[in-house]
């Protein structure tokens, strides 16, 4: 039997995790000389209400080698396979904790894919390999799915402010001041591994508008397809986006989340997003 593990960076809801039985391993989370596992000692809530309290911003940490190793020992002792579907590579250096795992049992089935992703896109890569599992498929072929996955994924994601990413020091105060002045709304995506801007809108009624206008003039069809959506602290915003994705649109499956520690830390108070396979 294949065995699926991810990373908690894939901020998969629990009633998922626990139907199709993943292996969820959490990063750390770390105020000052205080370390918390993501979504297992610390809430998002709790990090956003620390960071808006005290101005306290906390460091994120990696998963080690040696915990995967525990993990893949664990799983594969009785003779099951394991396919470990983690972060972005060029964002983490969790991806290659989880291949020196690998190497050290270099006797086990073992298959580990960067998603070059964060947040429930790559989540929604980790259920379809869940499911395969759970139909008995081989570990080749849910790999093969995983991959072929990890290259239509699209990702639309919308910060609501830049105050988080200027005191993380992803930007500069120009940058941050000039946003918030503007009511600038940057719709952020994923590109080989790495985020970048798609486009800049203003203001958040607009960002809805043009999340549907971008589906339907670039003929992206969600009918009868499994689509995700997630948020930060602003889950009427996201049933907005929700009701508007059904109205145009007949997804077979929505799955919604809150997104976890590790990404809240950098993407703020008010955040949505988009995820789905694109069909070409």
């Amino acid at each position: 039997m294949v065995k699926i593990v991810t990373d908690s960076v894939s901020d998969l809801p629990k009633e998922y995790i626990e139907k199709y039985n993943i292996n969820v391993i959490p990063l750390k989370i770390i105020f000052g000389e205080e370390m918390y596992k993501d979504r297992v000692d610390i809430t998002p809530e709790k990090v956003l209400e620390r960071i808006e309290k005290n101005n306290e911003f906390p460091k994120t940490s990696q998963i080690t080698p040696f915990e995967f190793v525990e993990v893949f020992d664990d799983l594969t002792k009785d003779g099951d396979e394991v396919l470990a579907i983690l972060m972005s590579s060029k964002m983490s250096g969790t991806y290659n904790s989880a291949l020196i795992a690998k190497n050290e049992l270099s006797d086990r089935n073992i298959e580990v894919v960067d998603s070059k992703a964060i947040t429930l896109g790559y989540g929604l890569i980790v259920i379809e390999a869940a499911k395969m599992a759970k139909e008995g498929k081989s570990l080749d072929e849910i790999k093969k799915r995983a991959e072929e996955m990890v290259d239509k994924m699209e990702y639309l994601m919308v910060v609501d402010s830049l105050e988080y990413a200027y005191k993380g020091g992803r930007i500069s105060k120009t940058q941050y001041v000039l946003s918030n002045f503007l009511n600038i709304k940057p719709i952020v995506t994923l590109k080989d591994g790495e985020m970048v801007v798609k486009n800049k809108v203003r203001g958040r009624k607009k960002v809805l508008r043009w999340i549907i206008e971008y589906l339907e003039s670039n003929n992206i069809n969600l009918d009868d397809k499994v689509i995700g959506i997630n948020h930060v602290n602003d889950i009427e915003y996201l049933e907005k986006l929700k009701s508007m994705l059904v109205e145009k649109f007949n997804p077979k499956e929505i799955v919604i989340s809150d997104v976890g520690c590790t990404v809240a830390v950098y993407s703020g108070l008010s955040a949505i997003a988009l995820y789905f396979e694109r069909e070409d």
